[in-house]
């Protein structure tokens, strides 16, 4: 019976040992996992990125984005690329689409790309699937054929980084269907909320998404008017939250917009001044019943009664505001109307709008997208605020 006692103590002890060396084995791993948590791995054993690995690649993206010489991202690029990047990859350099396109790595390269990056590593002694040789293949390509793209790195709003980024360096502008802005396929974060995050991880708070930026022209005190000083606050928080929705049809209203026009249809079709109407009648300004205006007849209430729109100098144009061009009367593909997004500097102006140089809403450079108009009449004009 003593026998039997001491073996059922054993099978006790057994376990109850066996547990707490495991309970120490995993203290350990975990400590020693907190300590190494500054010596970032730049490469991954397989497509499969863990939380941790993430985010020691996002760090290391990070301060390679601010500090390189030839990059120095603003916080809110760096969070804007790497929100872009994340969504493409899960920041996995060594990741493959193994469905036909065989788009690999960060920013998901292909084709000639993908070749010009292997070349790249093979040239420069660096294992191609390490974000060494990614992330310096990326300035190379900034040097040279993106050299357009470089402005991205001084943007100050981690979500206009990531539009552009996708747009100018991704190559995504005619693909609205692959954007993903707010929310990706299965509902899942899209790179906006993406960028957020790495943001507020690893930079500073934006001052880019402030809506109180003032746009306040003297000339307008006191006007009858009434046109609003505010337009970068509403207009362009509207504008801005309708990225990559419509299609373009040159119809007014068209009618799978749906029956409430302050809130339609995101999957309906608009054209350019219908997207300006669509804004403007959404955020609370004065619009002709039932989208009934075209670019000519924009231009002449700016011009002339100002019963919606009045017009200003190209010096006071600020973020919010409207730009209207016209060939003659300016009907069908002879007008171009946009906002503003940031203050008037000339053809490098970015601008909101349908039509232009997407199949949806988005945002280019006015030179670009008004390029075929550039010999007409170009009028710029400020919102008039409903009572």
């Amino acid at each position: 019976m003593q026998k039997k006692v001491i073996m059922a103590s054993l099978g006790l002890g057994v376990p109850l040992l066996l547990i707490s060396c495991l309970l120490l084995l995993i203290i350990f791993i975990a400590s020693s996992d907190d300590d190494n948590d500054c010596a970032v791995t730049t490469e991954t054993s397989s497509n499969v990125v863990t939380s941790a690995d993430m985010n020691k690649n996002a760090k290391t993206i990070y301060q390679f984005l601010r500090t390189n010489k030839d990059v120095k991202a603003t916080p809110q690029a760096a969070a804007g690329i790497l929100g872009v990047w994340q969504f493409e990859s899960q920041l996995n350099p060594s990741v493959k689409n193994t469905g036909g396109s065989g788009a690999t790595g960060l920013a998901q390269w292909m084709s000639n790309r993908y070749d010009n990056l292997m070349s790249f590593a093979a040239k420069n002694n660096k294992k191609w699937n390490s974000l060494d040789a990614q992330l310096n293949f990326m300035v190379y390509e900034m040097a040279h054929s993106y050299q357009g793209a470089k402005h991205i790195f001084k943007e100050t709003s981690a979500h206009q980084a990531a539009y552009d980024w996708l747009m100018e360096y991704e190559g995504m502008r005619n693909n609205p269907e692959q954007w993903f802005l707010e929310k990706g396929p299965s509902g899942q974060p899209g790179r906006y909320p993406l960028a957020d995050h790495w943001l507020a991880k690893l930079g500073d708070t934006d001052p880019g998404t402030s809506d109180g930026l003032a746009t306040a022209s003297d000339d307008t005190t006191g006007s009858s008017c009434d046109a609003t000083s505010e337009n970068d606050g509403d207009i362009l928080k509207t504008a801005k939250g309708w990225l990559g929705y419509f299609y373009y049809v040159q119809t007014h209203p068209s009618s799978d917009l749906g029956k409430d026009l302050k809130n339609p249809n995101k999957s309906g079709g608009t054209d350019c001044s219908g997207f300006v109407w669509l804004v403007l009648n959404k955020a609370g300004y004065k619009v002709p019943a039932n989208m009934g205006w075209f670019t000519g007849t924009m231009a002449s209430d700016a011009t002339g009664p100002h019963h919606y729109l009045k017009a200003i100098d190209k010096n006071e144009a600020k973020a919010g505001d409207i730009v209207i061009v016209n060939q003659g009367e300016g009907s069908g593909n002879n007008g171009h109307t946009a906002i503003l997004t940031e203050d008037w500097h000339g053809n490098q102006t970015r601008i909101i709008e349908s039509g232009g140089t997407g199949k949806s809403i988005n945002i280019a450079q006015f030179g670009t997208a008004f390029s075929s108009l550039l010999s007409g009449e170009t009028t710029f004009a400020r919102a008039i605020k409903a009572k």
